[in-house]
């Protein structure tokens, strides 16, 4: 029996149309590519405890196209997911982790990218982050 290991991340097909908005002309995302949106609706499905099973997926972005950084956010989620660390021994389970987690969070960024508010998306989800690690930190502490 041969291992798989996957050479694209997916989204699930009826959320296409939301990961692609964010790539229009009018969001402050617009000069990124497939691959920062991946990831950010990833961390915010993350943050949001939100993951979405893929029954219908569509190709989103190839994994030649993430860094080492990307790899291991995706394997750090992974690992505290499963609280395993043979999870990493199991590639194709490590992306499709991803890719739930992105799909679970794209609803999340979209309202936070097109909401027109004051100030920068880049501070405001800095800020949020902050905010967020800053909760987990303290709760860790306590």
């Amino acid at each position: 029996m041969s291992v798989k290991i996957p050479d694209r991340l997916h989204i699930k097909k009826s959320y296409e149309k939301d990961f692609k908005d964010l790539l229009e002309k009018d969001s402050p995302l617009s000069k990124k590519g497939n691959k920062h949106i991946f990831i950010m609706g990833m961390v915010m499905g993350f943050y949001n405890v939100s993951r979405v099973p893929l029954d219908k997926k569509e190709q989103f972005v190839r994994i030649e196209y993430l860094n080492d950084d990307d790899k291991s956010l995706i394997k750090a989620i992974a690992i505290n997911e499963e609280n395993d660390l043979n999870i990493l021994l199991d590639e194709e389970r490590v992306y499709s982790i991803a890719e739930e987690y992105a799909s679970g969070g794209i609803k999340y960024l979209k309202e936070m990218v097109l909401i027109k508010e004051y100030g920068s998306f880049i501070k405001k989800f800095e800020t949020y982050l902050l905010d967020k690690f800053n909760k987990l930190k303290l709760g860790k502490n306590e």
